[in-house]
């Protein structure tokens, strides 16, 4: 667990990046007075954030405990010593690249800091207070476009959220052009549960690579839900992620075998950074007892045998637990198909 947190900003970043002739020339633009070219990175070229964090990469490479998403750089560490070094020894690589830190905006020596929309510190990630108090706040929405405003807001903090696809698929369905959009009794219950979701959203424990994680996986009619758990050093279960997708048309016809699979699939997808290395096998719990077999399963549904593939990558344990225990990843998915 780091116990000394600092967050570096970098001032104007893009502009800090200097153009070769070559690139200042594609950059040139006409106004109605005179013709320019940029002689820095401008903001808004389509490849413009994959250039910077590639200098970003090169500038940190090696670098322990310290992290970066473009501008924002953070150093966390357990002891003193080794915060104040590693402080050290990045000012000096900023200073050989030439690139200026935006004082205004650091923080330094922080038990917690507010980085990427979260409030991450003493092994926990959080939703900001703000955040969470303009979702409190925000209107019904009255047309598409605040809809969308609206689950633009939300969906960023899905991590935090229990089967948040499932939750929120009354309010997506009202977002295609095919269908009229009328603000039915169904969405103001998905908009208030929506909001109640995300104000009591749990406390997400920060992930230590070098212990084992656990996944509870399930599928309900629409979409598939699970979450990421990791024990702490008293053998405390914590949640330190969530993931949920809606089902497409085509894959709410599945039958159930292929929904908790394709669910299970999903989910090893998305958390893949965590369960795809290691040689430690991942204990997978479901709901649904005939998801135990699938790695010995036989049959002539080409689909199931083909994800059964797929999931060999990873060293599965898969363990069977009833739905009344699995409430974690159970609980909205079968509130949502009772309603």
């Amino acid at each position: 667990m780091s116990n000394f947190i600092t967050k570096i900003d970098l001032l104007k970043g893009y502009w800090q990046v200097p153009l070769t002739a070559a690139a200042s020339e594609i950059s040139a633009f006409v106004t109605p007075d005179v013709f320019l070219q940029y002689t820095v990175m401008p903001f808004g070229m389509r490849n413009a954030p994959a250039t910077f964090q590639r200098l970003i990469n090169k500038v940190t490479a090696g670098l322990t405990n310290c992290s970066a998403y473009l501008d924002d750089i953070v150093i966390h560490t357990s002891s003193w010593k080794e915060h104040i070094a590693t402080l050290t020894e990045l000012f000096k690589r900023l200073a050989a690249a030439r690139l200026t830190v935006n004082l205004a905006k650091c923080e330094f020596v922080k038990a917690t800091v507010s980085y990427l929309g979260k409030q991450v510190g003493h092994g926990c990630v959080r939703m900001l207070k703000d955040k969470v108090r303009s979702i409190s706040d925000f209107p019904v929405p009255k047309t598409r476009r605040e809809l969308r405003r609206f689950l633009g807001v939300v969906g960023y903090y899905r991590c935090f959220c229990q089967n948040f696809a499932t939750v929120v698929h009354p309010l997506t369905n009202l977002l295609s052009p095919k269908v009229p959009f009328r603000w039915s009794e169904a969405a103001q219950s998905a908009f208030a549960s929506c909001k109640l979701l995300l104000t009591s959203a749990p406390v997400l424990k920060a992930p230590d690579l070098a212990k084992p994680f656990a996944v509870e996986v399930d599928a309900s009619q629409v979409g598939a839900g699970a979450v990421l758990l990791q024990n702490d050093e008293d053998g405390v279960v914590h949640p330190v992620a969530y993931f949920s997708k809606k089902f497409t048309s085509c894959q709410s016809r599945y039958s159930t075998i292929e929904k908790e699979t394709l669910a299970l699939l999903m989910a090893l997808q998305h958390f893949h950074v965590y369960v795809g290395v290691g040689g430690e096998p991942l204990t997978v719990y479901t709901d649904h007892n005939p998801l135990i077999f699938l790695s010995r399963m036989f049959n002539q549904n080409q689909r199931l045998m083909r994800w059964a593939l797929l999931l060999q990558e990873y060293h599965l344990d898969i363990r069977h637990k009833r739905g009344s225990e699995n409430v974690i990843a159970d609980c909205l998915s079968r509130i949502s198909a009772c309603e």
